[in-house]
């Protein structure tokens, strides 16, 4: 799937990126449930990803997925 966004649409999805992904951390940090908080993190790593092709797309470079 592709996904063209404009560069101000690009810089609102990484600043909502980066609030999910501190509301994860705490959850996960929060959570004493192992399965849970496993899958929480499985999510998070999938968000800081996305995260980083964002950011190195927001750089200039073609982040291609």
């Amino acid at each position: 799937m592709l996904l063209e966004l404009s560069a101000v649409e690009a810089r609102e999805l990484k600043q909502a990126l980066d609030t999910a992904l501190l509301e994860l951390l705490t959850e996960i940090s929060h959570t004493d449930q192992r399965a849970y908080r496993d899958l929480l993190r499985e999510r998070y790593d999938r968000l800081e990803q996305l995260n980083r092709r964002l950011e190195l797309s927001l750089e200039g470079s073609q982040v291609y997925a």
